[in-house]
């Protein structure tokens, strides 16, 4: 499991208040899919499994 510091859970909870999960993951997605390093192509992967699993 990742350690996330408090203000780290700070910004994503006041994020989540105004964006939903299925809409910053399709965000986070999209943006990742742009770069062309491998890191950014496996991020955009989990991101697409995690719509597609958790989110249909």
């Amino acid at each position: 499991m990742i350690k996330v510091s408090l203000d780290e859970m700070a910004a994503l909870n006041l994020v989540l208040e105004f964006i939903s999960v299925k809409d910053l993951l399709t965000a986070a997605m999209n943006g990742f899919s742009e770069n062309e390093d491998i890191r950014s192509k496996e991020n955009a992967d989990l991101c697409f499994k995690a719509l597609e699993s958790f989110l249909k």
